[in-house]
């Protein structure tokens, strides 16, 4: 008798089996009772956002279906595992009636990009347990890299657990990866769920935590202007047969938690400077949000403790131990008015140009960038405290002018210069992995 090898079932084969189980239309759930936020298309992409209470069952079958076939091809599912269970959707026990499903639709009703925002089992809003509490439920990415890492933090010693969520499964649609709807989407579902946190109607919501890819979560984090507390990133081998095995043992992650109170006026802003170049065709959108890039929040988090100054700088120790950015440019300004370190105070009036071969670090006031359009020149971002404008030769040309529209204080100096201060600041707030993980936080959770 002659034995043949059974192929192996391969990730795509897996996901078209779960997307096949999962077809469906999610239009209905725009004008689903219970949804927090629902908002009409724009330029294809239409928005939803609800608990899983305001789901019905055959959605909620669909979306578990989308979700796996999404880490299947992502690479962030163990296929096998998959495979021996039979798998055509995500478990339902993973899902609470609190969770939060945000959704950008195509026109068909088909999810283009997804996030949930979701508590542990057991974490109710009643729940008496604050944050720090060591009894609490555990969130799902404290599951995988404990809770050593929030020594680290400050200012959450009062906060009800209750009041944090964390941010997870944020994908878009892989097979449809190159399309300009699908590169839509994310900032989309970003921008909805960031103004859905700060809306006053929801003020219970004040931490949010999670997992990232620091070499690219984290700059999409710093585009939208949000401080988060991050840490270094690590590498967890989790038990045989757990389904994220993959991610973690492949992938370099690190937690991170985010105050909703570091939200502020110059966020804002940025917000609506990206739903403006969202308002846009294609090739103007795109324009636009790759101009942006060239204007940075210099704002940290709140929440995270800086290491002590151990080493002589020639900067001044408050500019690099203050978490409050605040803090950090009036010493800076300080320094530099006395001619302490190669950066320059200069004070604007209104209508005066800054200066554009240098980087401009805004210390009071606020500024005005316009680019080009077809009818003459249009707004393209504005500026306040704690933002930077760091020049980009190859994107430059599509700047027309960057005047301040208020009196101005900015600190300027050359990118060398800024990037010496920042590096020496960063160093500050960083820790060894071994300090903040130990071990391998798991000893035995599938997941």
């Amino acid at each position: 008798m002659v034995w043949t090898a059974m192929p192996s079932v391969t990730s795509e084969d897996l996901a078209a089996r779960a997307f096949a189980a999962g077809a469906y239309d999610f239009t209905p759930l725009l004008n689903a009772p219970g949804a927090l936020l629902c908002r009409p298309a724009r330029h294809g992409v239409r928005l939803v956002v609800l608990p899983t209470a305001a789901m019905p069952e055959a959605a909620l079958s669909a979306l578990l279906a989308w979700r796996l076939g999404q880490y299947l091809l992502t690479g962030f599912y163990d296929a096998a595992a998959v495979a021996e269970r039979e798998m055509s959707g995500e478990p339902r026990e993973q899902v609470h009636d609190r969770d939060l499903h945000a959704m950008a639709l195509d026109d068909h009703g088909q999810i283009l990009c997804y996030l949930t925002l979701k508590q542990p089992a057991g974490l109710g809003p009643d729940s008496e347990w604050t944050f720090r509490d060591g009894e609490r439920p555990l969130f799902p990415s404290e599951e995988i890299h404990g809770r050593r890492w929030q020594g680290r933090i400050t200012g959450v010693d009062e906060i009800a657990a209750a009041s944090c969520w964390e941010l997870a499964r944020f994908v878009k649609d892989q097979r449809r990866s190159a399309d300009a709807i699908t590169m839509r989407a994310p900032l989309e579902i970003a921008l909805g769920v960031a103004r859905l946190a700060r809306h006053p109607t929801y003020h219970g919501m004040r931490l949010v935590i999670g997992d990232l890819d620091p070499e690219v979560a984290l700059r999409n984090v710093r585009f939208f202007y949000v401080p988060v507390a991050t840490f270094p990133a690590h590498r967890v081998e989790l038990p045989a047969g757990s389904l994220l095995a993959p991610r973690y043992r492949e992938h370099e992650t690190a937690p991170f938690i985010g105050s909703v109170a570091d939200v502020d006026y110059a966020t804002y802003i940025r917000w609506a400077d990206i739903s403006l170049a969202l308002s846009c065709e294609d090739l103007e959108a795109s324009l636009r949000l790759l101009a942006l890039r060239q204007f940075i929040s210099v704002k940290e988090s709140s929440l995270k403790l800086p290491l002590p100054l151990t080493e002589d700088s020639a900067y001044p120790t408050e500019s690099l131990t203050s978490p409050s950015s605040k803090a950090a440019s009036v010493a800076l300004w300080n320094a530099a008015q006395r001619g302490r370190i190669p950066w320059k105070a200069v004070v604007l009036g209104p209508g005066e140009q800054l200066p554009r071969d240098r980087i401009s670090w805004i210390i009071e006031g606020y500024a005005q960038a316009l680019t080009y359009s077809a009818t003459g020149l249009s707004h393209l971002a504005g500026l306040g405290s704690d933002v930077a404008f760091v020049p980009q030769e190859d994107i430059m040309g599509s700047l027309a002018t960057i005047e301040a529209a208020t009196p101005l204080r900015l600190l300027a100096t050359t990118r060398e210069n800024f990037e010496d201060f920042w590096r020496q600041r960063q160093r500050l707030f960083e820790t060894s992995t071994s300090t903040l993980y130990g071990a391998p936080a798991l000893a035995g959770i599938s997941r």
